[in-house]
């Protein structure tokens, strides 16, 4: 089957290029989704922001709507960072049943253990890609709430 889309086209001839695999194999793995567009389908409210918008209820909807786009956008396109975060989550925190840890104090801390910023929606991100179990919602505002045990300084 040809790959019509021409953006995973180019991505497949660069790990094709970058790591010497055949094409076909290339190709392939291009054609899957990645970690981070999984978790952003799966919520659709998570941006680099966080969850939602920031001071949504005094917005309007089509101020709503746009800014959640840009956001989800400016999210999508910092996939490497995430997967950073998602990489060191998982060698260093535990999850454990009860979510209790703010994303937000989550977030701080990888930022000083990794020594970069790291934003609300990646520190999110990335713990729902290391498939910890997560609670947010209207009385959490942008942060989700991730069970982790291990945190020092949160």
């Amino acid at each position: 089957m040809m790959t019509r889309d021409r953006a995973r086209k180019a991505q497949a001839r660069a790990l094709h290029d970058a790591t010497g695999v055949p094409y076909v194999v290339a190709r392939r793995a291009a054609q899957q989704p990645s970690p981070l567009a999984e978790v952003m389908t799966s919520h659709p409210e998570l941006n680099d922001f966080g969850i939602g918008v920031f001071d949504a209820h005094r917005k309007p909807r089509h101020q709503r709507e746009d800014e959640l786009a840009q956001k989800r956008r400016e999210l999508a396109a910092r996939e490497r960072e995430v997967l950073e975060v998602a990489d060191w989550l998982k060698a260093n925190i535990t999850p454990i049943a009860t979510p209790g840890v703010g994303s937000y104090g989550l977030k701080h801390l990888i930022e000083r253990r990794i020594g970069r910023y790291v934003t609300n929606g990646e520190a999110i991100a990335a713990a729902l890609i290391v498939g910890y179990p997560h609670r947010y919602g209207h009385t959490t505002g942008p942060n989700g709430l991730i069970p982790v045990e291990g945190v020092d300084g949160v």
